[in-house]
């Protein structure tokens, strides 16, 4: 059986996900990836600046610990 990777996610362009705790670990690689591949992310997060901090807009490639 093969391994899954992101890379298998499929062209995401036109659909829309809501990912919770965005802004570290798996929520946060969710969320990357989904907007790598096309998709509109809209991240949600217990506070604004931990929010700001995981949005692709902040530049980041890695959660904040």
């Amino acid at each position: 059986m093969d391994r899954w990777t992101a890379s298998r996610i499929a062209d995401q362009a036109g659909r829309t996900f809501i990912v919770t705790g965005a802004n570290s670990g798996l929520g946060f690689e969710t969320a990357r990836q989904l907007a790598a591949h096309g998709g509109r992310v809209i991240l949600t997060a217990r506070s604004d600046s931990k929010g700001s901090d995981a949005s692709p807009a902040s530049g980041r490639s890695s959660p904040r610990p």
